[in-house]
């Protein structure tokens, strides 16, 4: 099991071009992520060990691309967007078909993410949109450290950029798809 470190910067971006899948820390919980891709999607559940058809929220680097990506956005949902973000909120949204279609997805519902953590908000501006999952086997509490990575998803090809978080807080997640409401 790869481990890095923060100072492994564009070893990162790399190991995330080439199509591996790395848990990161993000400003709640640790995250697994790759390219966004249906396959990788796949392979994220598979190695959650999670429903394969389970669906995975991305990250996009700010909140000025996001607005740009979604689809039908009304002025008051822009303003959600701006007050929120970045921080601890998914927005579940419908994104453009031409983006959807570039990505090689069929469907238009995503739960999306503006980190506030500047690493990995450099991170994805490198290597675009990821998708991301907490860290955990489905039937297992969050991952907080390396250790518990390790512990968890020993024996799997997952890569790890060594931290630990210490508010394990899942995100608020609203959504805006029709009407405004939020579901935790």
């Amino acid at each position: 099991m790869k481990v890095y470190t923060e100072k492994d910067f564009k070893e990162i971006v790399t190991s995330l071009k080439n199509n591996n899948i790395l848990a990161i820390k993000t400003d709640t919980v640790f995250g697994i992520m790759a390219l966004m891709s249906q396959d990788n999607e796949k392979r994220i559940n598979e190695l959650k060990q999670s429903s394969l058809d389970k669906k995975i929220s991305i990250i996009v680097s700010d909140k000025d691309y996001l607005k740009r990506i979604i689809d039908n956005i009304t002025e008051e949902k822009a303003k959600l967007i701006d007050e929120k973000l970045p921080g601890k909120y998914t927005f579940i949204v419908e994104l453009k078909d031409d983006f959807i279609k570039e990505k090689g997805f069929t469907r238009k519902d995503f739960g999306v993410r503006v980190t506030s953590n500047d690493f990995l908000q450099n991170i994805i501006k490198e290597t675009g949109p990821l998708l991301a999952s907490s860290c955990n086997i489905s039937s297992l509490p969050p991952c907080k450290d390396t250790a518990e990575i390790k512990s968890q998803f020993k024996n799997t090809p997952l890569e790890i950029v060594a931290g630990e978080v210490t508010d394990n807080t899942p995100s608020t997640i609203i959504s805006i798809i029709g009407k405004i409401t939020v579901i935790r």
